[in-house]
């Protein structure tokens, strides 16, 4: 894992880069659709966040106890991660089905694109890969520019750009990496979902 100093601070470079993605996606959605993202956005990172490191206790529950303090440092590993995705995906099934009328099943999968392909140019960026975050510079620009059109994210798009990524992760990353493996589940997640939810409006 990489890291970047800032100040007096030590931070690990996928955090940066998730905060980094977590802001600059909110801005963007609000460039285009002329309104705030909602909360639902906000939620999702920190229920991930909260699932990732409370699940440390859980699954080190005797450490836990002896050292309540190494919370702050550490965190549920694969386990947590796997916690959190699924937490995700969950919460965001569970409030496009309570509150259909407000939210559209097509914003989570913008959030999502907009979310991990700025996460990736910033993770390249942050690990010195100026190769790699040019090639992903390049691929968040083409998603920006369709997105910014209004262009309609139908599934052969979406699936599109999921396989541009791929190769992308490929060549520069270990694409079968738990956690890429995690963000694409949840991206094929969201995709179906997407597809039953616009059956079921047509019936």
């Amino acid at each position: 894992m990489n890291y970047i100093t800032v100040g007096r601070f030590t931070l690990p470079a996928d955090l940066l880069a998730a905060f980094a993605a977590i802001f600059i996606g909110a801005m963007i959605f609000r460039a285009k659709e002329k309104k705030s993202i909602g909360d639902w956005y906000w939620n999702s990172f920190f229920l991930y966040i909260a699932l990732y490191k409370l699940s440390y206790a859980v699954f080190n529950f005797k450490m836990f106890l002896d050292t309540p303090f190494s919370l702050l440092y550490f965190n549920g590993g694969t386990e947590g991660q796997i916690l959190g995705y699924a937490g995700i995906a969950g919460y965001l099934f569970w409030i496009a089905r309570k509150q259909e009328s407000i939210i559209k099943s097509t914003d989570y999968l913008h959030a999502y694109f907009l979310f991990f392909l700025l996460y990736w140019t910033g993770l390249f960026a942050f690990s010195e890969n100026f190769i790699a975050a040019g090639v992903q510079v390049l691929l968040t620009l083409i998603y920006g520019a369709f997105y910014l059109q209004g262009r309609q994210l139908s599934k052969e798009y979406a699936t599109f750009f999921l396989m541009l990524e791929a190769l992308v992760l490929s060549l520069f990353s270990n694409l079968l990496s738990v956690e890429n493996l995690l963000i694409y589940a949840l991206g094929i997640f969201l995709l179906v979902f997407q597809s039953f939810h616009k059956e079921e409006l047509q019936d």
